[in-house]
C-alpha cells in the first residue's frame, strides 16, 4: 500500500482525507498491517491509488519489499528490466508464500554474514569461500553439488528460470532477492553451465553479506568488467571464484609438472565446471600462473555438454504441486503468476514426474 501511495506522490495526511478519515495515523496504521480494511474501504482505495483490487489482495505481491541485485547485460534497456523483475516478483512471491504454508524457515545466516565488510580484503574473500565450501561439504567439484547445498543446507532456494522472448541471449544472467529476511537466487538457465555455475556463487555472496554490504540493484554481467565493477562486486567474484574452486580441488587436478600447460588447464576447467577466464584469474590470485598464461588460457573455448536445467526447482515445483492438490491454491493463478499457460503447467509437473493435481 505505501508502494502505490508514493507512486501516486500522495501523504498520508492526503490519502486520509480521500478516504475520509480523520488523521494519517489510521493510514500509518493500515501500512503498518495495524489495521485492517474493510471490503467498501479497500474499494475506495483501489479507486484512491489507481490500482485493481487484485493488487491488494494478492497473497504473493512483493512489491516494494522485494530488494534485487542483477545481473545484466550493459546494453539491456532499464524498461526491460523492470519488466522482468515485475515478473520475477510473481516467482519471488509464490515461492515465499510456499514456505509460509509449509511453515519452512531459513536459518540465520547471520554468522556466516558477520564475517565479511566492505573494508574486507579480497584474500579475505577467497578464504571465505574456501571456508564455505568445506562447512556445506562440496566435495571437489563445488558447482555440482553448489545448488542443492544452498537449498538443503542454508535454506536458500534456487530457481532456474527462462528470459522474456526477444531479449538477447544472456541479457540478464540472475540475481539475488531479498524479502525480508527470505532469500532467493534466480539463474538464467540458458546460460552456459559455467556461467551459471560462477553466477549462482557470486549471488550467494550477495545473500550472505545483503546487510553488511547492500548491492546495487544492476551489474554488468559482462567478463570484461568484472576487474571494473564496484569493490562490492570484486569481493563477490573473489569469494565465488574460491567456493568453486578450493586450493584442495585445484591440488587435485593439476599435474605439477603441467602447470604451465595450458590444455592441461583448459581440461582441468572443464573438470571443475568453471570457465578457462576463471581459471586463469583464481590460480593468477593464488601465485600460481604467470600473465601470458592465463591470457593464453583464457582464449581455450570448451563444449558446453552439460544438460539443461529444468525449470524453476524440485522443491518448489514439489510445494507448488501440494498446494494444488490441497486445494490451497487455484491452477489458473498459479498458472498465470508463473506466466504459463495450463497446459505448460502441466508439462512442468510432468517434468519432475509429477502428475498435475488439475484436469484441463
Amino acid at each position: 500500500m505505501k508502494h502505490a501511495r508514493e507512486k501516486q506522490r500522495l501523504t498520508q495526511d492526503a490519502l486520509a482525507s480521500m478516504l475520509g478519515f480523520n488523521d494519517r495515523q489510521t493510514i500509518s496504521d493500515i501500512e503498518n498491517g495495524k489495521r485492517a480494511l474493510t471490503t467498501d474501504e479497500l474499494i475506495k482505495l483501489s479507486d484512491a491509488l489507481d490500482q485493481e483490487l487484485e493488487f491488494f489482495l494478492d497473497p504473493f505481491n512483493v512489491v516494494a519489499e522485494a530488494q534485487y541485485a542483477w545481473r545484466a547485460s550493459d546494453d539491456l534497456p532499464g524498461a526491460e528490466l523492470d519488466r522482468f523483475e515485475a515478473t520475477a516478483n510473481g516467482w519471488v512471491g509464490m515461492l515465499r508464500w510456499l514456505h509460509q504454508q509449509g511453515r519452512d524457515k531459513q536459518p540465520d545466516l547471520g554468522l556466516l554474514s558477520l564475517r565479511l565488510s566492505a573494508n574486507s580484503t579480497f584474500e579475505q574473500a577467497q578464504n571465505f569461500g574456501e571456508s564455505l565450501a568445506k562447512l556445506l561439504k562440496l566435495g571437489t567439484v563445488p558447482a555440482s553439488t553448489l545448488p542443492a547445498c544452498l537449498e538443503t543446507q542454508l535454506g536458500i532456494p534456487v530457481l532456474f528460470v527462462d528470459m522474456p522472448p526477444g531479449l538477447q541471449p544472456g541479457a540478464i544472467s540472475g540475481a539475488a532477492c531479498q524479502v525480508d529476511a527470505f532469500s532467493v537466487i534466480l539463474i538464467n538457465r540458458r546460460e552456459s553451465a559455467c556461467r551459471r555455475h560462477f553466477d549462482l556463487a557470486h549471488e550467494l555472496f550477495h545473500a550472505l553479506t545483503w546487510e553488511a554490504m547492500p548491492p546495487s540493484r544492476r551489474e554488468s554481467n559482462a567478463v570484461e568488467h568484472r576487474s571494473k565493477v564496484k569493490r562490492v562486486e570484486q569481493l563477490a567474484n573473489n569469494f565465488a571464484s574460491a567456493l568453486l574452486m578450493p586450493t584442495g580441488s585445484l591440488d587435485r587436478f593439476i599435474d605439477p609438472a603441467r602447470a604451465m600447460d595450458v590444455q592441461h588447464l583448459a581440461d582441468v576447467a572443464e573438470q571443475l565446471q568453471v570457465t578457462t577466464h576463471a581459471l586463469g584469474w583464481r590460480l593468477t590470485n593464488l601465485g600460481r600462473l604467470d600473465e601470458p598464461t592465463r591470457l593464453a588460457l583464457a582464449k581455450e573455448k570448451r563444449q558446453d555438454t552439460q544438460e539443461l536445467p529444468k525449470l524453476f526447482s524440485a522443491q518448489f515445483v514439489e510445494k507448488l504441486h501440494l498446494a494444488l492438490d490441497k486445494g490451497r491454491l487455484s491452477a489458473r493463478k498459479a498458472a498465470r503468476t508463473l506466466g504459463l499457460p495450463l497446459f505448460e503447467l502441466t508439462e512442468l509437473f510432468e517434468a519432475y514426474g509429477m502428475t498435475a493435481p488439475f484436469e484441463l
